[in-house]
């Protein structure tokens, strides 16, 4: 990281001339399952057939999530799309629109995804849509949109269920920066042990919200008081909550937001919370440097892969795949496909697209995920397992 010890010592902000992107080294540098030493037996074997046996392959991952509409974002999304004209036949056979489990489950089946992820209620309800063979991520908590954020998930299902239905793995979420996060930690370590002694898959959805991001009542800056959050999406909380998830419990797959640059009503607010830890660590100035000088600037793509890459860095021992966000405006596609170009770029393993996929028709979702499938398999991309237990391995 030549390149952050620089702008440390200059105090210059990153500028696109400063960057050399090694996408080689970057993909090097990211774990192979041989590599990720003492998983259990179980955990290995779930995690090779995500990543090299379904979806794009090669240790790579594109991963199809539908926890969204059962709880964080509620039924609302069934409005997305029906299918016109549609008569109760063929409603009953394959749903009435985007956020129908039978469309859901036309996709994953299609789609070529290295796994899918359901809640409690949905595993018990629509398995069987499913094909069996394909991995389920069983998302084992949830919480429901309302004006005050709780702060925790609720923990609604149980490892035992989770293997009752052949998951190949745990999906939780944390939320560093929320107001009980002691309880939060202890609850995701708890289920982490768990999901490893059972030989399952730990996928930590790695999530900065909450108090802890609103700073206005607790930092001021020569002009006074400061108007604005940190921001959950940028990029000193992204790199955090990966090395939490990874470092801290344990994560074998991280999924984290793309890191945003910092918007121009946050940024002094931004500016003054990293100034305010780099009095005890003078290197934390470094994330207040990696946004462009002007707030108004946009980002060039190199300095959002370097931005990516910083993220990946954070967990050189856990899977990394980035979500595609809110449901995006104008051609989705065009939007995951350029994004998934920079996050594979930056060293990541694969994404995990929903909205922007199931939200839309069947065949133009499953065009998207042909899309994004095209650009994670790229041979640059590739991980290839290099030091094979036995033959045949790879």
């Amino acid at each position: 990281m030549a390149v952050v010890q620089t702008l440390i010592n200059s105090k210059k902000h990153i500028d696109e001339s400063e960057i050399e992107i090694n996408v080689a080294d970057n993909g090097y540098l990211r774990p192979r399952l041989e590599k990720m030493r003492f998983l259990e037996p179980g955990v290995e074997a779930n995690l090779y057939r995500m990543l090299y046996v379904h979806g794009p392959g090669n240790g790579t991952a594109l991963f199809m999530p539908f926890d969204q509409k059962s709880s964080e974002h509620g039924p609302g999304h069934e409005f997305l799309w029906e299918r016109d004209g549609a008569g109760v036949q063929e409603i009953n056979l394959r749903g009435k629109g985007s956020a129908d489990m039978r469309a859901i489950a036309e996709l994953v089946n299609r789609g070529n995804f290295s796994g899918y992820v359901l809640h409690p209620g949905n595993v018990r309800q629509f398995k069987h849509l499913f094909k069996p063979d394909i991995p389920l991520i069983y998302k084992i908590d949830g919480h429901i949109s309302q004006p005050q954020s709780a702060g925790i998930m609720s923990t609604v299902g149980t490892v035992e269920e989770a293997l009752k239905y052949g998951a190949s793995a745990i999906g939780l979420t944390i939320y560093p920066g929320g107001e009980h996060i002691k309880t939060d930690f202890e609850r995701a370590a708890q289920i982490i042990r768990d999901a490893h002694r059972s030989g399952l898959v730990a996928v930590v959805w790695a999530y900065a919200r909450g108090s802890g991001l609103d700073e206005k009542a607790k930092f001021k800056d020569k002009e006074g008081e400061l108007q604005g959050t940190t921001q959950a999406d940028s990029l000193f909380w992204t790199h955090y909550a990966v090395s939490i998830a990874s470092g801290f419990l344990g994560a074998d797959i991280v999924k984290t937001k793309y890191p945003a640059k910092v918007k121009p009503d946050n940024r002094r607010a931004y500016d003054a919370y990293i100034e305010s830890l780099a009095k005890k660590n003078s290197s934390m100035i470094a994330y207040r440097y990696l946004e462009p000088k002007d707030a108004q600037i946009s980002l060039t793509p190199e300095q959002e892969i370097f931005r990516a890459s910083i993220v990946v860095q954070a967990a050189p021992n856990s899977i990394v795949i980035f979500s595609g966000g809110p449901k995006m405006p104008g051609n989705p596609t065009e939007s995951l496909v350029k994004q998934t170009e920079i996050v594979m770029k930056a060293g990541a393993e694969g994404g995990i697209y929903g909205r922007n996929i199931w939200g839309l028709p069947v065949n133009e979702g499953l065009e998207a995920a042909s899309a994004v499938n095209e650009v994670i398999g790229r041979r640059e991309f590739h991980r290839k397992l290099t030091e094979p237990r036995f033959a045949g391995y790879d």
